[in-house]
């Protein structure tokens, strides 16, 4: 507001010096025209009396002071004094009469004598501000003398001084008046601000959701809804932040168990190999009643064994083995094993390498792992004669191996759960560890598993690798997926994104 109001006392003080010197220029201008045109029109009788007297036609009777005495009661110029002076600058009437008779031979008077036309000079007579106009008293070549008056210029300097000083109140008056006018402008624009202000200060974080306000239709309410769409923001990565928080803490508690589990798995194992033992012992000398008995319990041992297996996979889950494997190669020994593993099961299985040969950076058996329960679980899920199928091919820079089966999907209440340790819907059958294990496996190859899965229609299950993995088994977030891309045998694949662990 100070700015503004020195702004416009800049501006008006401007504006009234230039009118004030222009009005000025304008009055002096009027002061010379005046003066010209005065002694323009009295050199006129002057001459005609000086010229009647020289040939005799009047006698000298005091037209002279007469036309000074004229002169002299010019109130609109104000003359200062009245003065006829002979060619030779001998005084012929003065407005004083003690002045006939002088002679004056000041460089003044000189060069009005020598003028040919009505010359103005600028002088101080007796302490006032003067114009001297002088004209010449001549007829062609003859020359009598000349006439000059000075005119005050006090008037006109106190003209100027009253102009002057209505300048300086107009100026006063209109700073004051813009003061005023920015102030309120100012309060009406600093109370939306203020108000928005001490909403930002009331925000905490363990307050409610922040509820804006009716936004103004100026540019205060587009920094009400930039502040809006900022809270926003905030409470969402509050949101996150729990979340991530949330996430923290499963991860610690899944660490804890997976100690807890290993120690566990470590510790069952030396009793079942102390009861492998036993059995085989007790087959060699038994006969064929304790065999059928002894094949019963070893099926169980062995199931038992299993679970172990997996229990150790899952607490070393995150040491994986690189090494360089064609691509070729690696699909023709992943496909012997699904084929051997699903042997003594009514299932078809068709698998087909439709990635061009390259290499690839990977843990091979525990990428088999993941595939072989992948494709078990499919098995598990697929009707009898239902074809499961096994693909591999380059996506988008990925290594991608579907598996899929024609089962009744999975509901959508468990999708979100179904790679979470210890998670099954096969019962009694199943330990909820296989998904989970292959989660944290893929993850560590810098990859992710897909799941798309429609009701009634079927399962699939997307395998995405890196196609350059780092040798230093550095984990690394593999490339957002969008959009398809067709292959043969695979139409409009959008790989759907897995539960983040």
């Amino acid at each position: 507001m100070l700015l503004a109001v020195v702004l416009t006392g800049t501006f008006s003080a401007s504006w009234g010096i230039w009118t004030w010197n222009r009005e000025k220029e304008q009055l002096r201008a009027g002061v010379s025209r005046e003066g010209t045109l005065l002694v323009s029109t009295m050199a006129i009788p002057i001459l005609n009396a000086l010229l009647y007297e020289e040939l005799g036609i009047v006698q000298e009777g005091g037209l002279l002071d007469n036309f000074v005495a004229d002169i002299m009661s010019n109130r609109q110029l104000h003359p200062l004094y009245a003065v006829v002076l002979h060619q030779d600058g001998r005084v012929l009437a003065h407005n004083r009469l003690t002045e006939y008779g002088n002679l004056y031979q000041d460089p003044l008077t000189r060069s009005a004598l020598s003028a040919d036309a009505v010359v103005q000079s600028p002088l101080v007579f007796e302490g006032e501000s003067a114009l001297d106009f002088a004209a010449p008293l001549a007829i062609g070549g003859k020359r009598w003398g000349c006439l000059r008056v000075g005119v005050s210029l006090v008037p006109l300097e106190q003209a100027m001084a009253r102009l002057l000083g209505r300048i300086m109140g107009f100026a006063a008056i209109f700073s004051a008046g813009a003061l005023v006018l920015f102030y309120l402008a100012g309060r009406r624009l600093a109370y939306p601000l203020i108000a928005l202000a001490r909403q930002m200060e009331d925000v905490q974080e363990s307050a409610q959701p922040y509820a804006p306000g009716p936004f103004r239709k100026d540019e205060i309410g587009h920094l009400q809804k930039s502040f809006s769409r900022m809270m926003g923001r905030l409470q969402k990565s509050e949101e996150s932040r729990q979340a991530s928080q949330q996430r923290m803490l499963e991860n610690e508690r899944l660490a804890t168990i997976g100690m807890i589990v290993s120690g566990v798995a470590h510790e069952v194992n030396n009793p079942l190999a102390g009861i492998q033992g036993a059995l085989y012992h007790l087959e060699r000398k038994g006969g064929e009643d304790i065999g059928k008995y002894t094949g019963l319990i070893a099926g169980s041992v062995e199931r038992i064994g299993r679970i172990v297996g997996q229990l150790l996979d899952l607490s070393r889950s995150g040491a994986v083995e690189m090494e360089k494997v064609e691509s070729d190669v690696f699909f023709e020994d992943l496909a012997m094993f699904a084929k051997m593993a699903l042997k003594g099961r009514k299932v078809l299985l068709e698998a087909k390498d439709l990635c061009p040969p390259q290499a690839l950076i990977l843990d091979r058996d525990k990428v088999h792992q993941v595939v072989l329960n992948l494709v078990l679980n499919a098995a598990d899920a697929a009707p009898e004669s239902g074809q499961i199928t096994l693909h591999a091919y380059d996506f988008e820079g990925m290594y991608c191996i579907r598996v899929s089966d024609p089962g009744p999907g999975v509901p959508e209440a468990i999708r979100e759960r179904i790679f979470d340790p210890f998670f099954t819907t096969k019962g009694h059958k199943g330990t909820g560890l296989g998904l989970s294990v292959s989660y944290g496996i893929i993850q560590n190859h810098g990859g992710q598993i897909d799941l798309e899965t429609e009701i009634g229609k079927g399962t699939t299950f997307s395998i995405l690798l890196p196609l350059s993995v780092a040798e230093e088994n550095t984990p690394s977030a593999p490339p957002p997926i969008s959009g398809s891309k067709a292959d043969p045998g695979t139409a409009d694949f959008t790989p759907a994104r897995g539960p983040v662990q």
